[in-house]
């Protein structure tokens, strides 16, 4: 069954298992707070951060921007930005992302027999709530991290040290809600999930190898989404870019769909040679004049 095949479903059990709790939106200056190991900074009315150096995008993807009103400081632009573009605004290039809309008709009713059996397998396996303990994340946390990096190869993987400054900021800010997948006493998954006005991002999720078997992910994501639909306002929850593994983007497609975005690129003619052999490559959801 299509995940839009429902125009109305009736809730079941596994769908309120965490009655009670919602995403609260944060402003830009506290997204900004939480993400403070970034390269960003604020101009003309936007934050920015480099993903890498002399090249910026907006550090909330999905902010929508005129590129006549507002662009990154040239200092930390010399390469070139990007940006989704506001309605009227000139776009030359296409954002691909994964998201799920239509919020109010997400059950898991909507999913197939399969996918269906690996959400409740997950759910009966592994105990999906708020992580309460910021040392869970710190000792536990750092191995899924470590171990995911390691699996994914999107990244080398942080020293713990800074990654314990990362997620101590985070788990700090008061309206972010970090959810583990608890397999007994062990942290099998988390997720860190924020809101930005009407969308909850998925900033970070990561998993354990040894306990794949137990589904932490489809029982994280299917929480996410539960929540999402309980959250006054939120109409959309933005599970990234696509992404330059296609298993994370299958997996993802699971739950949401691929949404278009019209979006604006300006890149330094000398360093084109370098965005052709960088960005493309890395940013499958980017195409660009």
């Amino acid at each position: 069954m299509s995940i839009h095949a429902v125009e109305r479903c009736s809730l079941a059990c596994e769908d309120l298992l965490w009655a009670g709790l919602c995403f609260e939106p944060l402003s830009g200056e506290e997204l900004a707070d939480q993400c403070r190991g970034y390269r960003k900074h604020f101009y003309r009315g936007v934050w920015w951060y480099e993903p890498k150096p002399l090249f910026c995008r907006t550090l909330f993807p999905l902010c929508r921007v005129d590129h006549r009103v507002s662009w990154p400081h040239a200092v930390h632009a010399l390469g070139g930005f990007m940006h989704l573009a506001t309605d009227g605004s000139q776009a030359n290039g296409i954002y691909r992302a994964i998201v799920r809309e239509n919020l109010a008709r997400y059950s898991i009713s909507s999913f197939s027999k399969d996918r269906r059996y690996f959400i409740r397998k997950g759910l009966e396996h592994c105990n999906i709530r708020p992580v309460e303990r910021l040392e869970d994340l710190l000792k536990d946390g750092y191995e899924v991290y470590a171990n995911w990096a390691r699996r994914t190869g999107w990244a080398n993987g942080q020293e713990s040290q800074k990654f314990d400054a990362v997620i101590s900021r985070c788990f700090q800010q008061s309206k972010c809600l970090a959810f583990g997948a608890y397999v007994g006493n062990t942290l099998a998954a988390f997720m860190l999930p924020c809101r930005m006005g009407n969308v909850v991002m998925l900033a970070f999720l990561a998993s354990h190898s040894n306990l794949l078997k137990c589904f932490p992910n489809d029982a994280l994501f299917h929480a996410l989404l539960s929540i999402a639909r309980q959250s006054p306002g939120v109409e959309m929850v933005f599970f990234g870019g696509m992404s330059i593994t296609p298993s994370q983007n299958k997996f993802k497609l699971h739950y949401g769909s691929i949404k278009q975005f019209p979006s604006y690129t300006w890149i330094n003619p000398v360093m084109r040679p370098i965005f052709d052999k960088w960005v493309r490559p890395r940013y499958p959801s980017l195409t660009s004049v």
